[in-house]
């Protein structure tokens, strides 16, 4: 069992990483951070910001597995939702819409959830 020292741990590093993350990181930490509520609640008001402002910036190369998971997180996530800016719900849309025709079924039921959840306007190519 991981102790509190050890999920905060987890947390710091989330934080300290972020700025550097690749899409694939930025989706994973988030993933996971969705599943462990422990580790989550050690995220500070700054870290969940850096992992925004990482989701808006590498929105743009997700590929379909890392959007449904970001956005999928982020409708688990309020503190890191109300972190996005306009600008970040308008790239994560726009990476949804570009990778729709490439998801799985499970993929796409994530994005759908995570939209509704974020109350973003589900794109047309999810909906069919």
């Amino acid at each position: 069992m991981v102790s509190p020292a050890g999920w905060a741990g987890l947390a710091e590093s989330a934080e300290r990483t972020a700025r550097e993350m690749n899409e694939q990181n930025v989706a994973n930490t988030l993933n996971a951070l969705s599943k462990l509520e422990a580790a989550a609640v050690a995220v500070s008001p700054t870290g969940w910001a850096r992992l925004a402002e990482a989701a808006e910036r590498t929105a743009s190369e997700m590929n379909e597995q890392d959007i449904s998971n970001t956005l999928y997180a982020l409708g688990i996530l309020s503190a890191a939702a109300a972190e996005l800016s306009p600008f970040a719900l308008k790239e994560l849309k726009a990476a949804a819409e570009r990778e729709a025709p490439n998801m799985t079924s499970e993929g796409r039921k994530m994005t759908l959830r995570g939209c509704k959840k974020l109350k973003l306007k589900i794109p047309f190519a999810l909906s069919e």
